[in-house]
């Protein structure tokens, strides 16, 4: 399995309650040698915060160029309330958000959602943000050929002398 497929399930699993100290001792009894380092790198970097397939998508792309670990669901305190970034790295005021067209289409969340009230909501929550001096890069969907761009856009925005020491994890291939 690709690593990003298990990331996606590790993170669902822990938002369900599976314990993850049950996953690395089920890890560690097993006879199969072939994808074990890479089972250990999901279970290591899995995490309960990533509220989609997506948000996980990002997150792997970061940490394949070789940024920190991110924090899901980062909170920016706004004078209209604390709002929540998909990934933040709040040591250096870099924060990132997934967004997808579902959200934007009427009923796409649920039943009876309003397409028009959510942009609002979402341009309202963007411009308190925004106004905290805090500016997160929009990330949407890209196919394979363009998986460099988002990840040069999001390393970036950090410091240079952090930006000379990434290198991309050697064991994770871009995503399917």
């Amino acid at each position: 399995m690709h690593p990003l497929e298990g990331l996606v399930i590790a993170d669902h699993a822990l938002a369900r309650g599976v314990d993850l100290d049950e996953c690395r001792a089920a890890l560690g009894v097993t006879r199969r040698r072939n994808g074990t380092r890479r089972a250990r790198w999901v279970l290591d970097h899995a995490d309960a915060g990533a509220d989609s397939a997506w948000e996980t998508w990002l997150r792997y792309l970061a940490l394949r160029s070789g940024l920190p670990r991110p924090i899901t669901q980062a909170p920016i305190t706004t004078a209209r309330g604390v709002f929540h970034c998909d990934l933040g790295w709040p040591d250096w005021s870099v924060y990132a958000e997934f967004d997808g067209l579902v959200k934007y289409r009427d009923g796409g969340v649920r039943p009876g959602h309003d397409a028009a009230q959510e942009l609002l909501r979402e341009k309202e929550r963007f411009d308190a943000i925004r106004a905290t001096g805090i500016n997160p890069a929009r990330v949407t969907a890209v196919g394979p050929s363009r998986l460099g761009e988002v990840a040069r856009a999001l390393t970036a925005r950090f410091p240079e002398e952090l930006r000379r020491t990434l290198r991309q994890h050697p064991l994770l291939p871009a995503p399917p």
